[in-house]
């Protein structure tokens, strides 16, 4: 019938001429919803990949945006409650209506059968008129899904080509399209989350130092001691230094004459029995006779002496930051690190520093206060352990302050400031920012040009380990690196993912203060020659 219908539109050009063009539009019609349809699925689906990883970098943003959508459910929550409030108002109303009307019913039953007969026929005409509708529904439902049909076998007739071929090319292209658009909204948003967290992260950072009113002094150790006359020498070195050899056996640590400088250098691993050794043969120096029995007898009294001085900087430093329910074996490691050392930054010292940045850094923020300072001042107690218990400071420290009745979420927080455990409280992050205040502040460390070139050379190893790199430069004493890629082997959307690989693999692999920064400059040479 179609055919027969058709057949007077086939043989006048004019009529064909009209229905091609009628159906050349209703096809590019359905083609663009469709594409339509494609290109927004595949913009929904970017979309959420693109929100998820910008979400690693913007705990904080998302944060504001958990609590707004939170501020909106209950929102909708509420309002959902007064909707349902005043449904129910009116279905009691409703209700109460029904139930007059059916005692006025049962009341005037006997003289009202006619009319109760006329309302089922107008209740028998609407349930007709709804399924007519019903059916109407259905018919056009089925008419739509099967000219959708007929479309979509005309396109791959017209075509030649299955609809999915057809569709595959559309979403490659609108993909490419819109990637290079969403990687720099992504940069954008990004950056501005950065920059505000930045801003925001600077002003309590710049409130907290400047409440801090810690003197700044580093306390540096000494390893040497020396004479002050021939005679003290002699009598401390004896024949063949015979004392600084029972010294040493008796310390655990190497005596060495330095000649030139007229001075004893003391070396050891352990920095308690390096201070014993320190203690003792200053003891020694101010002696007029020295024998072996007098030298054991000082040594007896010196490792008293120090054993009495950790305990002492324990229960101060315990005290000092008003922490209650310290174990002694704690307080006595805490006392331990005054002789202990990093980048020649005294480690007693730096984890008091660490508890009451911490502490100040808490009480900003909402986190209780006594808990940041107790986690600060722990933080870095597994560097007075000896060699003796395996594994990272971090850890060995974690383990130790656990077996001696700590607090969970205090025990995560010492164990996660190197990220040895992934932090996941805001105790934690309190701790590694505390860590970095006091670590990096002028002054607090010192490296050597050995450690300062090795860490150059490390950057630069890892920044020119990627493909695609041409050149890398080590800016502001190794806290940037400037990274140049082929602009023709890379393009935006790999410059901004390799940055991060960058980053991240500093990250893993090396140790160091603050933070340092990653650019890479995306190079594009045009060249062309003037005959």
């Amino acid at each position: 019938m179609i055919d027969h219908a058709l057949e007077p539109v086939f043989r006048d050009p004019k009529l064909f001429a009209m229905f091609s063009f009628f159906l050349g539009l209703w096809v590019v019609g359905a083609l663009a919803v469709i594409v339509f349809i494609v290109r927004r699925l595949e913009a929904k689906a970017e979309a959420r990949r693109l929100i998820s990883e910008a979400q690693e970098h913007a705990e904080e943003r998302m944060a504001e945006v958990k609590k707004r959508v939170q501020d909106l459910e209950e929102q909708y929550r509420r309002r959902a409650q007064r909707e349902t409030a005043r449904i129910e108002e009116k279905l009691t109303a409703v209700q109460a209506r029904i139930d007059s009307r059916a005692n006025e019913i049962e009341e005037l039953l006997s003289g009202q059968d006619e009319l109760a007969r006329e309302r089922q026929s107008v209740v028998d005409s609407f349930d007709s008129k709804v399924n007519q509708l019903k059916s109407r529904v259905d018919a056009r439902r089925d008419s739509v899904k099967n000219l959708r049909q007929q479309i979509i076998k005309k396109l791959e007739a017209g075509s030649n080509t299955q609809a999915n071929s057809l569709i595959e090319p559309i979403q490659v292209k609108v993909l490419e399209d819109h990637k290079l658009e969403v990687t720099k909204a992504m940069q954008l948003f990004e950056e501005d989350s950065v920059k505000q967290a930045e801003t925001e992260a600077k002003k309590l950072l710049t409130l907290v130092i400047n409440r801090f009113a810690r003197p700044y002094c580093p306390e540096r150790g000494i390893g040497y001691l020396n004479f002050d006359s021939e005679d003290q020498k002699r009598r401390v070195l004896a024949d063949n230094q015979a004392h600084l050899r029972l010294i040493e056996k008796i310390c655990g640590v190497d005596l060495v004459y330095d000649e030139p400088h007229n001075a004893i250098n003391v070396y050891g691993f352990d920095p308690v029995r390096r201070e014993l050794g320190r203690a003792l043969v200053e003891k020694i120096m101010n002696e007029r006779q020295i024998t072996p029995q007098r030298i054991e007898q000082l040594a007896a009294k010196t490792k008293r002496d120090l054993f009495q001085r950790i305990f002492q900087d324990g229960n101060r430093v315990a005290k000092e930051l008003r922490l209650e329910g310290l174990h002694q074996e704690i307080r006595n490691m805490m006392g331990a690190l005054r002789y202990r050392y990093s980048f020649t930054q005294n480690q007693h010292f730096h984890c008091a520093e660490v508890g009451w940045l911490c502490g100040l850094l808490a009480a900003e923020v909402g986190v209780p206060t006594k808990d940041a300072r107790r986690a600060g001042l722990l933080h870095d107690i597994g560097k007075a352990m000896d060699h003796s218990t395996e594994g990272g400071h971090a850890v060995i420290g974690a383990d130790f302050i656990k077996q001696h009745g700590e607090a969970d979420h205090i025990v995560h927080a010492v164990r996660a400031h190197h990220f040895d455990e992934m932090p996941d409280s805001d105790l934690a992050y309190l701790v590694i920012a505390a860590d970095a205040i006091s670590g990096s502040r002028p002054g607090a460390r010192r490296s050597t040009v050995a450690s300062y070139t090795q860490k150059i050379q490390d950057l630069q190893t890892i920044a020119g380990g990627f493909e695609g790199v041409r050149d890398t430069h080590i800016l502001s004493a190794g806290r940037e690196v400037r990274v140049y890629v082929d602009g023709h082997r890379l393009n935006d959307w790999d410059a901004l993912e390799l940055s991060r690989k960058i980053a991240q693999k500093i990250e893993n692999d090396m140790q160091y203060p603050g933070q340092i920064k990653v650019t890479v400059v995306r190079e594009t040479e045009a060249v062309e020659m003037a005959r």
